[in-house]
């Protein structure tokens, strides 16, 4: 049985842990979420990993259970990968400049994480998970208010009136040639995909589509594929 398997097979780690120590559920999923839980001698991280009787489930030697500070994620999703998808963060890598911003390396960062503002899997750019409530009513209850910046990449040229179609959406034409039209495109609130959708359904074909800035948080520092929490000071 592998470290990830989540199948209906043996019992689950945290009801495991919670018998062990006599403790509840919920400190025991605690416990995980700080790394003090080892299966077999290598690190825990998912509550709901299920564990035989025959695996030795270890718990650090003075480990407390404690909650752990929500937090939020800014993430470079690159095109080609499904932002929802069960196996997203495992195809990414931490921004080497202190991307944590003193917090721990722990596996409670990941869990619970809410994707409040994805992109199509054709897109990339800025999107944001968030286990803060507060950041998920911004970006998601309150997406209408929240204008979002896009560099888009059409097939060849773009006369400027054809830009007054895209409503609701802004465009403005950054840079252009023969073959291709560089497009600045601010909206409010997009949907996943639908930028894309009002590019075609104005006859523009657009090659490459990249969010660079959510609210005031631009994309800025980040290279395809890394992530960062965002900073104490940081607001959308």
């Amino acid at each position: 049985m592998s470290l990830d398997d989540t199948s209906d097979a043996g019992e689950r780690l945290s009801k495991r842990v919670a018998a062990q120590l006599s403790c509840s559920r919920r400190e025991a999923e605690q416990l995980i979420a700080q790394g003090a839980v080892t299966v077999d001698g290598l690190a825990a991280t998912l509550p709901q990993q299920r564990v035989a009787p025959e695996q030795r489930v270890a718990v650090a030697t003075g480990a407390r259970p404690q909650a752990l500070p929500p937090a939020t994620l800014l993430v470079h999703k690159p095109a080609g990968l499904d932002c929802l998808a069960s196996g997203f963060w495992a195809q990414l890598r931490r921004d080497a400049d202190d991307a944590l911003h003193g917090r721990p390396a722990l596996p409670g960062l990941f869990m619970g994480q809410r994707c409040v503002a994805p992109l199509a899997t054709e897109e990339s750019g800025l999107v944001v998970f968030t286990q803060v409530a507060g950041v998920a009513r911004r970006l998601h209850d309150d997406a209408p208010l929240v204008e979002h910046e896009f560099s888009i990449d059409v097939a060849g040229p773009v006369e400027a009136a054809m830009l007054q179609q895209l409503r609701p959406a802004r465009a403005s034409i950054n840079r252009q040639s023969p073959e291709r039209t560089g497009l600045r495109v601010v909206m409010h609130g997009p949907e996943p995909g639908q930028i894309g959708a009002l590019c075609r359904g104005v006859g523009l074909a657009p090659e490459a589509l990249k969010r660079l800035r959510i609210g005031r948080l631009p994309l800025a520092g980040l290279a395809p594929g890394q992530w960062r929490c965002l900073r104490v000071h940081e607001r959308f």
